[in-house]
């Protein structure tokens, strides 16, 4: 019986990881033609296999100064910096919506009820703190 439980976690186990092996690999697929993109329009024809040496060779001919390499930098990356801030507003927004979403259905339940509860207690002794000075002015 457990064995067949640590089995059917292991299972699970197995599919999650593949699953997730699958999604790293389409974003490093995504990453590296995007970087192969950025250093062709620094100027650079990269291959699959090319040396640092080599590269910095490259950028060195093709961006003689150092303000012609920033320009051409920014330019390469003006897209991926709009969609890596698209996609952090995105995901704050979505976290701030899941919050609030967890707070209306969990916590804001909870304080209410706590506060139901200590109104209540909160009268009472009210109510017997009364009965006391009536008890001691009588």
């Amino acid at each position: 019986m457990i064995q067949d439980k640590v089995k059917v976690q292991l299972d699970q186990l197995k599919k999650q990881s593949e699953k997730l092996q699958a999604e790293l690999g389409k974003g490093l697929e995504v990453a590296k033609l995007e970087g192969q993109r950025i250093l062709k329009e620094l100027g650079v024809e990269a291959d699959d296999k090319i040396e640092l040496n080599e590269l910095l060779a490259e950028l060195r001919k093709a961006n003689p100064t150092v303000r012609d390499f920033l320009r051409n930098l920014n330019v390469a990356t003006y897209d991926n910096r709009f969609r890596f801030n698209w996609n952090a507003t995105m995901i704050s927004a979505y976290a701030k919506q899941q919050a609030e979403k967890a707070y209306a259905k969990d916590l804001k339940p909870r304080l209410a009820e706590v506060r139901d509860t200590v109104s209540a207690q909160l009268r009472e002794v009210q109510s017997k703190t009364q009965e006391l000075r009536a008890k001691i002015t009588a």
